[in-house]
């Protein structure tokens, strides 16, 4: 059983396989989730790697997919492909993704992409807590200063990672075309976020007048209508913002945000929508409606 190989390498504490045939379409699906030791080495890490893609499988299987999920500590990696590839990329994916770790952060590796030349890495760096954004900073520009050679991925900082749910803690992240998870696709280049970047994200998350969630979205190069970030606010998990409390958050967040150049999208929303919307150094789409509480703001702030 791959359970049974997979447990006797080095470094690996336990090991789960589950695999299921679709009859309509024909297709095999398969899915290993292994816990490593929490000081196992990156060549640990690539050996499970390797050591899955060298199973031996009948040829029926060619061409079905196979997924893997190692845990390490707090950090997580996650690979797809086809069975019977090369998966050397994977692998030595696997063993960055140990190195990059930091204590008291949380690194999120998927290399995503089922063939090998469609493969992309998208890579979240994670405080552990909305209380301690400055982890995940710290964390993010020591990797942007030590490992200069994996600017070329998609890069997520957060207070906590996004599989814990959407709209329930902050992040900073490349802008998407869709924002209906889960399809979403990048328009973003891949890239390090910038310092000014981890700056601004910072700053949304230290000394403001009521608590809330921060999600910032970097358009590279600039989206639609020329915005270059969506700045979206969301109340805590079960709360709602009053007029007065977003009112307050735009009055402090506005002027930061109406620098020269920059053009962005700032919304509040409770659960239920938007209550707050102002298009900064822009001209809104046509299509969208003014709304009344944000009136004074967009003739203060926007620009068309």
């Amino acid at each position: 059983m791959i359970e049974t190989a997979i447990r006797a390498l080095p470094g690996v504490v336990d090991a789960s396989h589950w695999f299921d045939y679709e009859g309509k379409s024909r297709t095999y699906h398969s899915r290993l989730d292994v816990r490593l030791e929490d000081g196992a080495t990156p060549d640990e890490a690539a050996s499970v790697v390797r050591a899955i893609g060298a199973q031996q499988l009948p040829p029926r299987y060619q061409g079905d997919q196979t997924e893997v999920n190692i845990d390490r500590m707090t950090d997580s990696y996650y690979a797809n492909w086809r069975f019977g590839r090369d998966v050397s990329r994977e692998a030595n994916s696997a063993h960055t993704w140990a190195r990059v770790s930091a204590p008291g952060t949380q690194v999120g590796w998927r290399s995503r992409g089922i063939d090998v030349d469609k493969m992309n890495n998208a890579i979240g760096v994670a405080a552990g807590s909305e209380a301690e954004p400055h982890r995940a900073t710290a964390a993010m520009r020591r990797i942007i200063q030590d490992f200069p050679e994996l600017a070329s991925n998609y890069w997520t900082v957060s207070t906590v990672h996004e599989e814990s749910g959407f709209k329930n803690h902050s992040s900073l992240e490349p802008g998407w075309l869709h924002t209906d998870r889960p399809f979403r696709f990048p328009y973003s280049r891949p890239r390090f976020p910038s310092n000014g970047e981890l700056e601004m994200w910072e700053w949304f998350l230290t000394d403001q007048p009521t608590p809330f969630f921060v999600e910032i979205s970097v358009y590279d190069p600039p989206g639609k209508a020329g915005r270059t970030l969506d700045v979206a606010i969301y109340p805590p998990v079960g709360k709602q913002f009053t007029a007065a409390q977003a009112t307050q958050l735009a009055e402090r967040h506005l002027p930061y945000l109406a620098q020269p150049g920059a053009v962005v999208d700032y919304t509040i929303e409770t659960r239920n929508g938007p209550v707050f919307e102002v298009f900064v150094g822009g001209c809104q789409e046509f299509w969208r409606d003014v709304l009344p509480e944000s009136e004074a703001y967009a003739r203060q702030y926007e620009r068309c």
